[in-house]
């Protein structure tokens, strides 16, 4: 039988875990799910022989993942140089502050070219051939006739891929807010 202590103890974490799917969900889709399962093993500062061994996967592939998450300003190590073989080692950290940082700037980036996109969606006529779409522009200088296809431009309504855009734009100001 389970306690209204132990009730009320549950029912905080749930946000938190679902900031932390929705954490590690953007970060999948923004590197790579062998990045994530680097930056989850990394609970505690560990070698990177050490993640290599825990995860099964060659160290030289650990080193990479590792070195594109710095590059990002996910992770960050300290260098200790062995005296007996000249080597150096590197122990890692997660930098979680910066983890936060990193998924807003990466949804900010994604909106603003959504923005972009919807900008030139609006303040464009748009025309489509049978294997693409244009803005007036260009099909006028081609003469309304598609150089890949040969078939004739005419004008599109594009409301439902504006419709899309504003959606996706939405959708992810959502989440923003969620971080």
């Amino acid at each position: 039988m389970v306690s209204k202590k132990t009730k009320s103890k549950t029912k905080p974490a749930k946000p938190a875990a679902k900031k932390t799917d929705l954490i590690r969900d953007i970060l999948v889709e923004s590197l790579s799910e062998d990045h994530v399962k680097v930056i989850d093993k990394l609970n505690k500062a560990k070698y990177d022989e050490d993640i290599a061994s825990d995860l099964d996967v060659k160290a030289t592939i650990i080193r990479t993942l590792l070195n594109d998450l710095h590059e990002n300003g996910l992770v960050e190590y300290d260098r200790s140089k062995n005296k007996r073989t000249g080597w150096y080692t590197y122990m890692w950290r997660r930098r979680d502050e910066k983890i936060r940082d990193y998924v807003k700037g990466y949804l900010s980036g994604k909106i603003n070219d959504l923005n972009s996109k919807l900008n030139d969606e609006t303040q464009n006529i748009i025309f489509k051939c049978s294997c693409s779409r244009v803005p007036y522009d260009a099909a006028m200088q081609s003469g309304f006739k598609c150089n890949e296809c040969n078939a004739e431009f005419i004008e599109h309504n594009n409301s439902e891929v504006v419709d899309g855009i504003v959606g996706e734009i939405t959708r992810l100001n959502s989440l923003l807010s969620q971080t």
